[in-house]
């Protein structure tokens, strides 16, 4: 937005000049010199106080917002005191920098730091705002940017970061292509199957090491499989497995937890629990016998008592 008032004295020019970008061409055309005999009003709000910042709060339009200003400013003027010509001059001194330089082993400590060990790292991409990456290490040595305010280093911190994750979870993690040919293995699986190098089996068919059949099927339906727990015949072990198949960067992860020690002790339990349901069959089993035996044995005391009680209640009769 720009506007040219005429007003007062004829040989100037009275300019407004709202929003930062326009400020900001303004002041770069005074530096370059090519504006004279103005009079110039900067707001960095785009449309000025009408459309200040906290209008964008309420959702108000510039334009309802100037109509509105101009309605109750009225037709003329607010008369406003008007200050002595000599106050408006002041001469203004350059302020010096002082910011501090560094010297050669700062510079480099700083490039150490941003991982750029050697001249080849600084790649110069201008990506952070400076030209060079040198000139980025003094711009941190002086305060004025942070070290993260670099893209390959943030990427190779990123990597490192996955890398270092990899390498050490306790897991088993494993990527494949779709030729579903071994493209990554960690520490963690060459443990798990027994295999002495990554070197061994880089680029080889899955089929060498694993059954190939789970990441047919996930890559073929596109559903994942989650802790699916199965048995590696060839290694003796249980695992619990879930295959991921990515179809934007055409991978195919698989992620295996050991759980073999808790397969064994469950099936422990099973058989600690079926061995003593078995003793407990047996005592029931022979209680019941020694009951019936001792009922057996009660039964023919009882009957020859009964015998005998009969005789002797005859004889009496007899007598």
């Amino acid at each position: 937005m720009k506007r040219i008032w005429r007003e007062r004295d004829p040989n100037y020019s009275y300019l407004v000049f709202d929003g930062v970008e326009n400020c900001k061409e303004a002041l770069a055309e005074i530096l370059e010199g090519k504006l004279h005999n103005c009079f110039i009003e900067m707001s960095a709000c785009p449309g000025s106080c009408a459309n200040g910042p906290v209008m964008e709060k309420y959702k108000k339009s510039p334009v309802s917002a100037a109509m509105a200003i101009n309605k109750y400013a009225g037709k003329e003027d607010f008369v406003v005191s008007q200050p002595d010509k000599q106050e408006l001059h002041k001469n203004m001194q350059i302020i010096p920098t002082k910011a501090a330089i560094p010297d050669e082993e700062e510079i480099t400590k700083i490039l150490h730091r941003m991982g750029k060990t050697r001249p080849e790292q600084e790649l110069n991409c201008g990506s952070c705002g400076y030209n060079t990456c040198r000139e980025k290490a003094i711009a941190i040595y002086q305060g004025k940017a942070d070290i993260s305010m670099c893209l390959p280093f943030l990427k190779d911190k990123a990597e490192s970061f996955s890398d270092t994750i990899i390498s050490n979870t306790p897991n088993a993690i494993i990527a494949l292509n779709e030729n579903l040919e071994i493209q990554q293995i960690n520490k963690a699986a060459l443990k798990l199957m027994n295999i002495g190098r990554a070197s061994d089996v880089m680029g080889e068919q899955v089929i060498r090491i694993l059954d190939p059949g789970v990441f047919m099927e996930v890559m073929e339906t596109g559903r994942a499989v989650h802790d699916e727990r199965c048995y590696l015949t060839e290694y003796d072990k249980y695992v619990e497995q879930t295959v991921l198949y990515d179809r934007e960067y055409h991978v195919i992860i698989c992620l295996m937890r050991d759980v073999t020690n808790e397969e064994k002790a469950k099936e422990h339990k099973e058989d600690v629990s079926r061995t003593t349901a078995d003793i407990a069959d047996k005592v029931v089993e022979n209680q019941m016998r020694i009951v019936q035996e001792i009922a057996s044995l009660l039964g023919e005391t009882a009957a020859e008592t009964k015998v005998a009680l009969m005789k002797l209640k005859e004889s009496i009769a007899d007598e």
